[in-house]
């Protein structure tokens, strides 16, 4: 039985650009969307925490799985292979902390992705006995997603390297026809993917999540690929402090060398534009238009890198509850420190309304 994760404190995307409580998440559409549509195929996987497991079939298996660094995900699919079922409530039952930072939460994705392609490789959910059509279809969508890193970087890549900058032709065709064909799918594919994932996910930030993790999860996926042994489990640190605002230069430096690399298409297309021959003016506006989409969200990614402060050690949680007022009557104090409010009239068996703001220090 698995539950979601949930967490009372801001991850890096939603600290650093100040999206928190405002959009979704990263791991809401796992959790609110992916993992409900798994269970309805029987193919809930065990995320780590928050979910209980019966003694009786995991000996079975031989405990938990320890030969990939993600053994959550992997001892769900032995456990399936055994013809066990799971199940899936999607309301939270226990609450934690996110990542502090963002080169943590990278290198918690890092694992994930890893690990991931090492079942793929090690106990690939395609073949085997003991699976359903759909378990191994859903088990072969969560470890594709990660193989995700490298047509990112192409995507994000591909205008400059291929056409401005090397007048390679990656697709034979008219600019025209490309954008008649083009356009529409991409279109409809943003439309319908905002219309299945509605409230856990959002398509602009969807971009900028996964472009922060392309350049990081291509490298260990592909070893993984062709070593699936490498790799080795590590925690992802909680509860760490960030005493000052400052750049993560290191994690950035991927982002910022793309930047750079667009913004050198952006020069060559304007030169090109100008001086080019008619006949590909069309081609080098299309290309333009690709580089300054892929501006925006490589500057989305590049502003997450810029780490807010962080010092709390007990994070706040807002809560609504309802209160009473045991003693009366009351004394109204004012202050322009400490502001308190209470109903002019307070009479037994009536509501009043109470708001006051604690500062440090002071009762």
């Amino acid at each position: 039985m698995q539950t979601p994760h949930h967490f009372f404190s801001p991850d890096p995307f939603e600290r650093n650009l100040g999206r928190f409580r405002k959009t979704p998440n990263e791991g809401t559409l796992f959790y609110g969307l992916v993992q409900d549509g798994n269970d309805m195929w029987d193919a809930t996987f065990f995320c780590g925490s928050c979910a209980v497991i019966r003694r009786k079939p995991l000996d079975e298996i031989g405990g938990i799985a320890v030969e990939t660094v993600t053994e959550d995900a992997h001892t769900s699919l032995r456990l399936h292979r055994r013809g066990y079922t799971s199940a899936y409530m999607r309301i939270p039952q226990a609450a934690g902390l996110a990542t502090e930072s963002l080169s943590a939460h990278i290198g918690q994705r890092i694992r994930w992705a890893r690990g991931m392609v090492q079942i793929f490789r090690l106990d690939n959910p395609l073949t085997g006995k003991g699976l359903k059509f759909a378990q191994r279809l859903c088990y072969v969508n969560a470890m594709f997603h990660f193989l995700s890193g490298i047509p990112r970087l192409i995507f994000l890549t591909a205008p400059n390297l291929a056409f401005l900058l090397f007048h390679a032709y990656i697709i034979y065709a008219p600019a025209l026809m490309i954008a008649l064909f083009v356009l529409p799918h991409m279109i409809h594919a943003s439309l319908t993917n905002s219309k299945i994932q509605g409230k856990y996910r959002h398509s602009f930030w969807s971009e900028i999540y996964e472009t922060v993790l392309a350049w990081y999860i291509a490298p260990p996926t592909l070893v993984a690929l062709i070593n699936p042994h490498k790799g080795k489990f590590n925690v992802t640190a909680k509860g760490g402090l960030v005493e000052e605002e400052y750049v993560d230069w290191v994690i950035s430096r991927p982002y910022i060398f793309l930047v750079l690399l667009n913004l050198v298409g952006v020069a060559v297309g304007i030169w090109r534009y100008i001086y080019g021959p008619p006949t590909e003016m069309l081609t080098v506006v299309v290309s333009m238009v690709w580089v300054f989409y892929n501006l925006i969200i490589l500057g989305g990614a590049v502003a997450v890198s810029v780490e807010s402060k962080q010092v709390r050690r007990s994070h706040r949680v807002e809560m609504t509850m309802p209160a009473a007022i045991a003693i009366l009557p009351a004394k109204m104090v004012t202050s322009s420190r400490v502001p308190f409010r209470i109903s002019p009239t307070v009479v037994w068996g009536s509501r009043s309304t109470v708001r006051r703001r604690f500062w440090k220090g002071r009762k």
